[in-house]
């Protein structure tokens, strides 16, 4: 009985905040960026040495799959609930050194991604400033590897699709500002590519469509006479 009380009170408490909201937003334009981060999952047995250094299987190297991240990003919000949004990520490379004991030169992998994303969001009270949201799509990712190092198999990385998942929380620090933290992971589809996790902290500023619409304000006008 008093888990059913819990329960009744917790959703009463989402409704009662959400309804608050609701019939609230006009669609608009944003745009942002992101930076945090990331996990590239590379590991020994994605990679082996290139066939001038002999096509060997890589028995031990230092890896350095934790990196930076960045990535900027464009949408259009269409009510307090639904946006899309189209993004370009940058990680930095992955690494690769002390290749076999030194006996393989150094390597390393670039990647960049072209992401499309449908956003759902929680809206929340006005006064409460937060915007909950999960995200599901899709990214174009393209790797290539460098140096002593190609991928194990019969040819490199290239191009391929991913679809990807994540979940954030916006805070709105300024009117048209929000402040975000968020989780997305690029799945790994295939055998090729590993899977990429970031965490991103990110910024997003809101164009009003009316504000576009209306353009600047007329300076000269000192009079309010001009037409």
């Amino acid at each position: 009985m008093k888990i059913r009380k819990v329960l009744f009170s917790l959703f009463s408490l989402i409704a009662c905040v959400t309804a608050a909201k609701a019939g609230g937003s006009k669609p608009q334009l944003y745009a942002g960026v992101q930076g945090g981060y990331a996990d590239t999952n590379f590991a020994l047995s994605t990679m082996v040495a290139t066939p001038a250094n002999g096509s060997v299987q890589l028995t031990s190297a230092s890896i350095k799959n934790h990196v930076f991240a960045a990535r900027g990003y464009a949408g259009y919000q269409f009510n307090d609930y639904l946006a899309v949004e189209a993004g370009y990520l940058k990680p930095r490379n992955t690494r690769y050194t002390d290749i076999n004991g030194g006996s393989v030169p150094d390597g390393d992998i670039s990647e960049y991604a072209v992401d499309i994303t449908g956003k759902l969001f929680l809206p929340m009270a006005a006064y409460i400033h937060l915007s909950p949201y999960v995200k599901l799509g899709g990214t174009y990712l393209d790797a290539t590897s460098h140096g002593g190092i190609t991928r194990n198999g019969s040819s490199d990385f290239g191009y391929s699709w991913h679809p990807l998942l994540g979940a954030g929380i916006g805070y709105d620090i300024m009117e048209n500002i929000t402040m975000d933290l968020s989780w997305t992971t690029i799945t790994k589809r295939n055998s090729q590519v590993p899977r990429i996790d970031l965490f991103f902290l990110g910024f997003t500023y809101h164009f009003a469509l009316e504000d576009l619409k209306n353009g600047p304000p007329n300076y000269g006008d000192v009079n309010g006479t001009d037409p």
